[in-house]
């Protein structure tokens, strides 16, 4: 398994504020929406639902990650429903103080050492 990590990013909120909006994601399809149309072509094909987030991959079609872990104020976990390989990915939040959240993205992958070189560095930048 090869994990992907974001460099962590401090939000100026509270951890539980944060997680509140991370475990929901239903208010994300309205922002998407509302974006530039160069900001949505740069994104690609992304639908949301409350608990799942729907990718369109050229090569594979839909992709589904779906809410499987919830620890309140901590961390939110998505596991892949039509991926090739098996992929968790998690929000990671750390509380700094009262006002300030770290925040990092990881992502699980199980795939073949000999694609690492191939689509690592996209996993990594998707991260």
């Amino acid at each position: 398994m090869a994990t992907y990590s974001s460099k962590p990013i401090e939000i100026p909120m509270q951890a539980e504020s944060v997680y509140e909006k991370v475990s929901n994601l239903s208010g994300f399809q309205e922002r998407i929406d509302n974006l530039p149309q160069d900001v949505k072509d740069k994104i690609g094909a992304v639908r949301f639902t409350e608990d799942s987030i729907i990718i369109n991959a050229a090569t594979v079609g839909d992709m589904v990650l779906s809410i499987s872990e919830k620890v309140p104020g901590k961390r939110v976990a998505f596991t892949a429903n039509g991926a090739p390989v098996p992929i968790v990915m998690s929000i990671n939040l750390e509380n700094i103080d009262n006002e300030k959240t770290l925040v990092t993205t990881c992502i699980d992958v199980e795939i073949p050492a000999m694609l690492k070189p191939l689509v690592g560095p996209t996993l990594q930048e998707a991260a």
